[in-house]
């Protein structure tokens, strides 16, 4: 099992501008990554420091091209990426085309660098519960665009997604699952019996640690979940895909963001059995 990190652990910075991404496969390769997650959600922000300019523009297909090959260059693999997450039904028409025209350019994107899974989030309604007849009428037209292009969707658990609400929407989208760790603990989702309910559904994993009361998204060890409890999962449903983690580093020092990503790998793999 490769490990696997979002490219924002190390492009998302506080109050600065993000670091390019193709830059930041450099830094992913020295800390030990053997795999990256392309993370397009920054592209639909219009805020300054949070905004991911990858995709913007008419050249944005030279921008990952430089990417592309700043992966080569350091040999990495590409796990999967992720699409922006937004409000369908938001009342700005002009906003919710813009989201609209960056959803279908991530996925062109995710195409582009050769990945072939790209997760995506559910519709949630404004108490954040997954809207299930909606989610699937939303994202049947993208997964159909997806499909066409080779890519397979894979649906992530939100905090208040249960496991048999993911595991009809998948079923019922003909896609694959992410199961995020730390949205599960957060909302109070015991992992072995919810991992083996989504079973090979799950082709993508979000792995970040927190406490139950926030969605913190820490490295592990640094919350309460039970990582031995989410290996023993792994391993029952035959899980084949990377160690992919989702752990927010923005707000530490540059200084201190190496020591960071090498705890990770480390940690990566304690839990593979690798060190």
């Amino acid at each position: 099992m490769l490990i696997s990190t979002n490219s924002g652990l190390h492009s998302a910075r506080r109050n600065a501008p993000r670091i390019p991404m193709a830059e930041a496969m450099d830094f992913f390769a020295q800390a030990g990554f053997e795999a990256v997650d392309v993370n397009f959600c920054g592209s639909i922000y219009r805020e300054p420091f949070r905004h991911e300019p990858i995709l913007d523009g008419d050249g944005w297909q030279k921008n990952l091209d430089e990417v592309l090959s700043a992966i080569r260059r350091n040999h990495l693999v590409i796990s999967h990426t992720h699409l922006p997450f937004y409000d369908f039904d938001m009342k700005d028409q002009d906003d919710l085309a813009f989201c609209n025209q960056m959803m279908l350019r991530s996925i062109d994107a995710t195409a582009h660098i050769g990945a072939t899974l790209a997760v995506i989030h559910p519709h949630r309604d404004p108490q954040k519960r997954s809207l299930i007849d909606r989610t699937v009428e939303l994202l049947t037209p993208l997964r159909d665009y997806a499909g066409e292009r080779g890519v397979t969707l894979c649906l992530e658990n939100m905090f208040t997604t249960r496991p048999e609400e993911l595991v009809e929407m998948v079923d019922r989208l003909g896609c694959a699952a992410c199961w995020d760790v730390g949205h599960a603990n957060y909302g109070g989702f015991a992992q072995y019996p919810s991992m083996c309910l989504v079973g090979k559904r799950i082709k993508v994993l979000h792995l970040h640690d927190n406490y139950g009361v926030h969605d913190d998204h820490l490295p592990p060890h640094f919350g309460q979940i039970d990582w031995d409890e989410v290996m023993r999962a792994l391993r029952d449903i035959g899980y084949d895909g990377t160690f992919n983690y989702e752990v927010s580093a923005g707000n530490l020092p540059e200084e201190l963001r190496m020591q960071n990503a090498q705890y990770m790998v480390a940690a990566a793999r304690r839990l593979l059995g690798r060190s």
